[in-house]
């Protein structure tokens, strides 16, 4: 049994021998506040840049998770077709780091790096493969999703913010009064969307002595295929569409225990793929754990072990290079995570109450290059497209609450602790940013302090102004540091790790009877500023040896968040804008996907999010709710991507000249139709026609919008990635 392993099952082993020799058991119940407001709803009470959704994510939503996540203020999804993960962008800021994407309050580290689509050893005519960080998940099993963007608690946050998908547990499946239930969707459309499956089955059971014990199993799958027809009826252009198609599998199993001052939830999640010529997947074990004895101790935890392996099929090309084998290259992140914290609750005065929360937290991440070939094996930096290292990151934190009267602070104080390390190569004696030049292993460490202060004043239900300040600061990658993207092991050793400060500045509204007894109004305003610095970048440098050399600069971000909703049964309208401006954004050469550079491209994503976007969902709903008629409206302003273009014409040591974007064609108004008809509280259908207008356009921030086909004869850039035309889709959701 591996080290991983056994931690995790002896954490499981104390935990549950002390659980169970508690004394009397009970069911603690939910607040009744979050009853009766939907999770949709919930980040017009939160203070802070805080956006949150439940079913529109969850199992009766029939929208793609990148557009559910592009419906949320300041956040955003970098879609590669060939990574099999989700990546969220929050506010122009994407990846491990920089935003902390988690599944079950689990950061996720997942790095998928797929074939090049070679068009012969050593060609500079192909797309070469794509790397980026994503969490592998099903949207399938997905029940809820919070972002909270500028400002952390605890250890989980990124410079940019954070976002916590939630699966579904027990109680989503069996309803109230009920010992087992069934929850199962199917969905399929045109133009080549689905067939979408998801079948689970879930029981509880409470005993003599109030403990409550409840199991839960679920299997997904899903088809996804590019090879679509495009506004106006003509097929997508692809190079090879058979690569990046995909049939995903997930399992998700749980066990659940309630007593009267227990709980505890054991998870296991399954993903199995196979995408860009490698087989995917990834074993999740986690525990949840919490001891509440009184308002002094309240103990909570949180242990989990991730496991993924990319195993490259014969036949699959890595920078150039034609793997003529099995088994000559698998890629494998190993992933232990421990959180544990203390809440304790104190009424000061009349008048003051104060609540602190003390913990510490774990994470150590290991990736690694696994092959039977002899000649592989000796590769260390210069092999830039699967990095090799450990990452361990300490977190200790105290998050201090204060509460007087109308007014609220939040103190939240983080001391975080990382080392890298690796093995590196030998670095050329006219590379002055690497030392020391020998080759070896390689470690680092380094010591940051990290505060989030959060004022909030609720002076009346339309009107809670809050004020926030934020410095967060994170690790450096195993990806960022110990890769050269060329053939020479040169790096840069000076790298420093990213330091993000961020100003905010907003207010909440939320009231029930604003014009009506029954209505619910919802209003979140924010303007944030974002400094961010030693950001990370890297430019194509010829020092003794070509590489592709990580460095630190300044990259300043600001912008502008609504969230608006309004319901009164009968009639409902959600409403999302964003406004941003990078006022300085450093470009990557290794954005660029394009052959021309080398193999190095492709592992850093272009994350400009555009000027403005908006959601705008509304609709109405007939015969006591069980008819509704709806429309989602997406609007988005000037996008760009990177130039796919290569200008050699530059001074040593650049290999060419800084990199360039372009403005993509203006992205039309994207109008979608839906219906739902509920005959019953078990039955859900959904007929919705995507894209109504059928309009040909090119979406922002996708991957390919960058490759070597979107440059055309005479070196003119082409812009024919396309996004999906017209589609029908139609989805039933059945629950028991």
């Amino acid at each position: 049994m591996n080290l991983y392993k056994f931690r995790l099952l002896f954490t499981i082993f104390l935990v549950f021998g002390y659980s169970f020799g508690a004394e009397e058991l009970d069911f603690n119940t939910l607040e009744i506040l979050a009853k009766k407001i939907d999770d949709d709803k919930k980040g017009y009470l939160t203070p802070g840049a805080v956006v949150t959704k439940g079913d529109e994510i969850g199992a009766k939503s029939t929208k793609d998770i990148d557009s559910v996540v592009r419906s949320m203020s300041g956040a955003y999804t970098q879609v590669d077709e060939a990574n099999g993960g989700i990546s969220v962008n929050i506010r122009s800021q994407t990846g491990f780091g920089r935003v902390n994407t988690m599944i079950d309050g689990v950061t996720q580290t997942y790095f998928g790096s797929s074939s090049d689509q070679s068009a012969g050893v050593h060609s500079f005519a192909t797309n070469i493969g794509t790397s980026a960080f994503g969490a592998l998940i099903d949207q399938n099993f997905l029940a809820g999703l919070e972002v909270e963007k500028g400002t952390f608690s605890g250890a989980n946050f990124g410079t940019a913010g954070s976002a916590n998908f939630r699966t579904i547990s027990v109680d989503d499946i069996v309803r109230s009064g009920k010992n087992f239930g069934f929850l199962g969707k199917y969905s399929y459309g045109s133009n080549k969307i689905g067939p979408s499956y998801m079948g689970s089955f879930a029981g509880k059971y409470e005993f003599a002595n109030g403990f409550k014990f409840g199991t839960l199993f679920g299997y997904s799958g899903k088809k996804t295929e590019q090879n679509y027809k495009v506004g106006g009826g003509d097929k997508k252009q692809l190079n090879d569409e058979k690569m990046i198609r995909q049939s995903p599998k997930n399992r998700l199993f749980k066990l659940e225990f309630e007593g009267e001052k227990n709980r505890a939830i054991f998870s296991y999640r399954n993903y199995d793929n196979h995408l860009a010529k490698r087989k995917i997947n990834s074993d999740s074990y986690q525990l949840n754990y919490n001891f509440k004895q009184n308002n002094l101790i309240d103990i909570g935890l949180i242990t989990a072990y991730q496991k993924s392996t990319q195993d490259f099929d014969k036949g699959a090309s890595l920078g150039w290079f034609v793997l003529d084998k099995e088994g000559m290259m698998e890629s494998q992140n190993k992933a232990f995570s421990f959180d544990i914290n203390n809440i304790a609750k104190f009424n000061i005065l009349n008048n003051l109450y104060y609540e602190a929360k003390f913990g510490m937290s774990f994470l150590d991440n290991d990736y690694q290059r696994i092959t039977n070939d002899k000649d592989w094996k000796t590769f260390t930096t210069e092999f830039g497209l699967i990095p090799e290292g450990q990452q361990k990151i300490y977190n200790y934190y105290l998050n201090n609450y204060f509460l007087y009267d109308k007014f609220s602070l939040d103190a939240n104080l983080n001391l975080q602790k990382f080392k890298l390390s690796g093995q590196k190569g030998e670095c050329s004696s006219d590379n002055y940013l690497c030392y020391p030049k020998e080759a070896g292993n390689l470690t680092l460490k380094d010591t940051n302090f990290n505060y989030s202060l959060l004022a909030s004043l609720n002076l009346d239900t339309l009107f809670s102004p809050f004020l926030s300040y934020t410095k967060a600061t994170r690790p450096l990658n195993v990806q960022e540091f110990f890769i050269s993207g060329a053939f020479d092991t040169n790096i840069n050793t000076n790298l420093k790790p990213e330091s993000a400060k961020t100003f905010q500045v907003g207010f909440n509204s939320f009231m029930h009877g604003l014009l009506t007894d029954d209505d619910t109004f919802g209003l979140k305003i924010i303007y944030y500023k974002t400094d961010v610095d030693n950001y990370i970048f890297d430019r194509y440098l010829v020092l003794g040896g070509a590489f592709f050399a990580r460095d630190n600069a300044k990259a300043k971000f600001e912008g502008f968040e609504v969230e608006t909703s309004y319901d009164v049964g009968y009639f409902y309208t959600n409403l999302s804008y964003s406004y941003q401006k990078a006022l300085k954004l450093p470009i990557s050469d290794s954005q660029k996907i394009a052959g021309h550079l080398g193999m190095g491209g492709g592992v850093t994503q272009f994350s400009e999010l555009p000027r403005s976007y908006a959601t705008l969902d509304i609709g109405t709903r007939l015969f006591d709710k069980r008819l509704t008629f709806g429309s989602s409206i997406k609007y988005t302003g000037r996008a760009k991507r990177v130039d796919p273009r290569t200008d050699f014409n530059a001074n040593p040591p650049y290999f060419s000249a800084e990199p360039k974007t372009e403005n993509l064609p203006n992205i039309p108004t994207i109008i979608d139709l839906y219906a739902i008809y509920e005959s019953n509280d078990n039955l859900r259908v959904k007929f919705e026609v995507q894209n109504l207008t059928d309009k040909n356009y090119m979406d922002a921030l996708y991957t390919l919008n960058s490759n070597e086909s979107q440059i055309g004869q005479n070196n003119i850039t082409l812009f024919d990635n396309k996004a999906r035309g017209r589609s029908f889709i139609a989805s039933i959701v059945y629950k028991f």
